[in-house]
């Protein structure tokens, strides 16, 4: 597993903490949601510099509101690039494609609100830890059979990619599913197999 550097002022032994080591990102989640249906999702995430961009998707319930709070980063929304910096922040519509990545030397650190929280913590923390057991491409990316595994688990309420178009997704990893699940893979791993 690698090493990553600990922010500042954390207790990386805390449970709310989690650290994604394919992308080198660090979250800290805050107070869980107690109506997830309705009350926010609020987490910091520390991402280093050169973390790839993460794969273009959509909240289709949720708007995303990304405060900087150090560094910079470039938010492509609906293909358009900005960059906002220390101090700025921007929310994402719910249903808008969008991705996000750290640009320049310095790490990058966001407060982030997921409105209202839904299933995204646990999302999030799946994906941690597939990266931590080595499940995931180098950049982060679940396998295709993952994919289908997770999305049979959570639905396509939580997030989808942004394409190919929904409709399309449903079906590929809808007949994808079942041979996930006869091939072993699961969502939920923080559940069970944790390393």
């Amino acid at each position: 597993m690698t090493s990553l550097p600990t922010p500042p002022d954390v207790d990386p032994s805390h449970p709310n903490y989690v650290e994604n080591p394919a992308t080198g990102e660090r979250m800290r989640f805050h107070t869980r949601p107690d109506d997830p249906a309705s009350d926010p999702l609020q987490l910091d995430i520390w991402a280093p510099p050169g973390m790839e961009p993460l794969a273009a998707h959509v909240h289709p319930n949720q708007d995303e509101t990304l405060a900087v709070e150090a560094g910079t980063m470039t938010v492509s929304i609906d293909d358009v690039e900005q960059t906002v910096e220390t101090g700025q922040e921007i929310t994402v519509p719910a249903g808008t494609p969008h991705t996000w990545w750290p640009t320049g030397d310095d790490e990058l650190h966001l407060a982030v609100t997921l409105q209202p929280g839904l299933q995204t913590e646990d999302f999030f923390r799946d994906l941690a830890a597939l990266a931590r057991r080595g499940e995931v491409k180098p950049n982060g990316a679940p396998s295709a059979l993952q994919i289908a595994a997770m999305f049979d688990a959570y639905g396509y309420g939580v997030l989808h990619l942004a394409s190919p178009p929904l409709p399309v997704q449903k079906v590929l990893f809808g007949a994808l599913a079942p041979v996930a699940s006869l091939l072993g893979y699961e969502a939920n791993p923080v559940d069970g197999r944790e390393d």
